[in-house]
C-alpha cells in the first residue's frame, strides 16, 4: 500500500517530527511512504529518503500557493498513492483537496491544534471540507484538540478521533557535564531547558521575565523563531543576557542530549494540541513545569493521584518563579517527579500511534 504524508512547512516542529515518525514506522510494517512539504521554512529533513519538498521557500504571494497545488496534483496523479494523510490545517486544506481532485478515495486528514487557533480563513475553509465529508478521516492529536471542534456540524466531527503523538525516547549515552560542554552551557549552575519555535504561542519570554528573579538560573532556549531578536533585546534590557543560551534549531537526534544536560524542562505555551517536546522530556524523565492549558493536562496526567509534572497559570511570574526555585534546589523531589514522568510516558509510544492511524486508513478504505 502507498501513502503519501503531506505536512505544510519543513521545519523542527512537532506536526514534522510526528510525520516523520508516522512515516517510518508505516515503512517499517510494509507500506510505501513518502513525506511531502508544501515548502521550505528551515532544512531539518533535507536529503531523508522518502521526503520531498514542493516549493524550496514559503510562500510570497497566492501564486505561490497556487504553484503548490499544481504540484500536488501533478506529483498525486504520478505517484497514485492508495491514501493521503495531512499535517496542520494548510496540509489538510490544500492536500485534501488535492487529494479529492486526484480521485483517492482514502484521505485521512489530522488536526495538531485547538480549533480556534487557526488563521480566521483557514478555519472556515476546513470546516467546509470537513462537513463535506472530503476528510474520510479526521484525527485529533488529544482530546484537548477534540473538543475544541465540539461546536462543529454532526457531518465534521462524524470522522473524528483522537490518536495521541508517540515517541520512542532513545536515552543520551553522555553523562550531564558531556551533555552541557556539548551546547555550551555552563557545568555548575542549575539549567531549565524549554524546546520550541520561537512564537507567542510558546510564550518563552515568560521564563526570561523569571530569571532577574532566580538569581544563578541559566536557561536554555531551543528553537527559532519570528521571535528571536525581541527575545534576545529583551533578556538583554532585563540583564540576564548571559543567562539566556539561544541555541536556535536543533537536529531531532541531538534533543535527547539537551534534554540529559536539564534540570528542568518548561513549557509556558499559550497553547498546544499535543507539544511532542514534552513527550520527549517526560520520556527522558526530567522534572516538568507547563502551563495549566487542557492538552498539557492532558499529558501530565493531572487526573492521577501522581502526576508527573507541575501546572502553572501561563501568565503567573511569581508562580513558575515559586516552582523553577523549589525544583531547582530539590534534588529528592527532582527524582520523584523523574519516576514519575518516565512512568508516563509508556502511554505515548510511536507504537501506539501508527496503530492509531493505521486504523484511521484502513477506515478511510471503507
Amino acid at each position: 500500500m502507498k501513502i503519501i504524508n503531506i505536512v505544510t512547512q519543513m521545519e523542527g516542529g512537532g506536526a514534522q517530527s510526528a510525520a516523520i515518525r508516522l512515516s517510518q514506522g508505516l515503512v517499517d510494517r510494509g507500506y510505501q511512504v513518502e513525506t511531502w512539504f508544501l515548502y521550505l521554512k528551515r532544512p531539518t529533513y533535507l536529503g531523508r529518503t522518502g521526503v520531498r519538498v514542493l516549493l524550496g521557500h514559503p510562500p510570497r504571494h497566492f501564486g505561490d500557493i497556487f504553484l503548490i497545488f499544481i504540484r500536488l496534483m501533478r506529483n498525486l496523479k504520478r505517484k497514485s498513492p492508495d491514501a493521503v494523510i495531512t499535517f496542520t490545517h494548510y496540509a489538510n486544506i490544500l492536500g485534501q483537496l488535492a487529494a479529492w481532485f486526484s480521485g483517492i478515495q482514502c484521505r485521512v486528514a489530522s488536526q495538531r491544534n485547538p480549533s480556534w487557533s487557526y488563521p480566521w480563513v483557514a478555519r472556515r475553509v476546513d470546516w467546509l471540507l470537513g462537513t463535506l465529508g472530503l476528510y474520510k478521516e479526521n484525527i485529533m492529536v488529544s482530546e484537548a484538540v477534540k473538543l475544541s471542534f465540539r461546536g462543529y456540524p454532526a457531518a465534521y466531527r462524524r470522522g473524528g478521533c483522537v490518536v495521541h503523538n508517540g515517541i520512542q525516547f532513545q536515552p543520551s549515552f553522555l553523562g550531564q557535564k558531556q551533555s552541557r560542554t556539548l551546547f555550551s552551557l555552563p557545568i555548575n549552575f542549575p539549567l531549565v531547558v524549554t524546546i520550541g519555535r520561537l512564537a507567542l504561542q510558546k510564550n518563552q519570554a515568560l521564563l526570561i521575565r523569571s530569571l532577574p528573579l532566580l538569581p544563578g538560573v541559566h536557561l536554555a532556549i531551543a528553537g527559532d523563531g519570528e521571535l528571536l531578536y525581541e527575545l534576545q533585546k529583551e533578556a538583554q534590557e532585563l540583564g540576564v543576557r548571559d543567562r539566556v543560551h539561544f541555541l536556535g534549531e536543533i537536529l531531532p537526534s541531538d534533543v535527547k542530549d539537551l534534554l540529559n544536560a536539564a534540570d528542568i524542562f518548561a513549557m509556558p505555551s499559550r497553547f498546544e494540541g499535543l507539544s511532542n517536546a514534552i513527550l520527549e522530556a517526560i520520556g527522558a524523565g526530567v522534572p516538568v513545569i507547563a502551563s495549566d492549558i487542557p492538552s498539557q493536562i492532558e499529558v501530565l496526567g493531572m487526573g492521577n493521584q501522581m502526576p508527573c509534572g507541575v501546572l502553572v497559570p501561563p501568565d503567573e511570574l511569581p508562580a513558575w518563579v515559586n516552582v523553577i526555585q523549589q525544583l531547582c534546589y530539590d534534588k529528592k523531589l527532582r527524582q520523584e517527579f523523574s519516576k514519575r514522568a518516565k512512568a508516563r510516558s509508556a502511554e505515548f509510544t510511536v507504537k501506539k500511534m501508527i496503530a492509531g492511524f493505521e486504523r484511521a486508513i484502513l477506515r478511510a478504505k471503507g
